[in-house]
């Protein structure tokens, strides 16, 4: 968890994977340039999103902490083709992965190094169902719903950076998809210019100036 604080100013809760978390470890710019540290110019900003999480981490997110002392939260929502483990089989030492899901491509990239990891690119390849994993995902995305509707103290917005048409729809969101598509980068996959639009939408979302 990483906490930016300024006084005198409101509290942001920011929730979801890495498109959402505070990348300044790996990349100090990230505070300048990253759309999450840009948040910290208007709020003080409590940060719990990490890199590679499945929807079910994101609900434990926001179940982590007591919702009432926040002014703003926003959830950024994740992919649905990621497996929930409890320890990851080779990021679990890395402090900006070790809560990593399964991923396909990432165990695929490594498997040459871990060959351990076969079974699992074996239940991807033969086993995986998409249209279950958009069910689950879905499901989960429906809980968050209903467990937020009990903090009316809160502004929320949902954020999704992938094509929505199975996504769960909320009813305040915003999709990112475009932006992802034309300013891939560095800094939460994004470019600065990419981090610097998304951070305008939600200013103009929070009506912040």
């Amino acid at each position: 968890m990483f906490t930016f604080k300024k006084s005198n100013k409101k509290k942001l809760l920011i929730c979801g994977d890495s498109f959402a978390a505070d990348w300044s470890p790996i990349n100090p710019d990230a505070l300048t340039e990253g759309w999450p540290g840009l948040m910290s110019n208007h709020y003080e900003v409590t940060n719990l999103a990490e890199n590679g999480v499945c929807e079910y981490k994101v609900l434990q997110q926001l179940k982590s902490v007591n919702l009432k002392k926040f002014d703003a939260l926003i959830v950024n929502h994740v992919s649905s083709n990621r497996i929930y483990v409890k320890r990851h089989p080779i990021h679990y030492n890395d402090p900006f992965r070790k809560n990593t899901d399964l991923m396909y491509a990432d165990i695929k990239e490594h498997l040459n190094e871990y060959p351990g990891l076969q079974p699992i690119v074996d239940y991807f390849e033969n086993y995986y169902d998409m249209d279950y994993s958009n069910y689950v995902h879905n499901l989960i995305c429906k809980e968050i719903d209903e467990y937020l509707k009990n903090y009316s103290n809160l502004k929320i917005l949902h954020v999704v950076y992938r094509d929505d048409a199975d996504h769960y729809q909320f009813k305040d969101y915003l999709s990112f998809f475009n932006i992802f598509l034309k300013y891939r980068g560095n800094i939460n996959h994004y470019t600065p210019e990419g981090n610097q639009i998304i951070y305008n939408k939600i200013k103009e979302y929070f009506s912040l100036q």
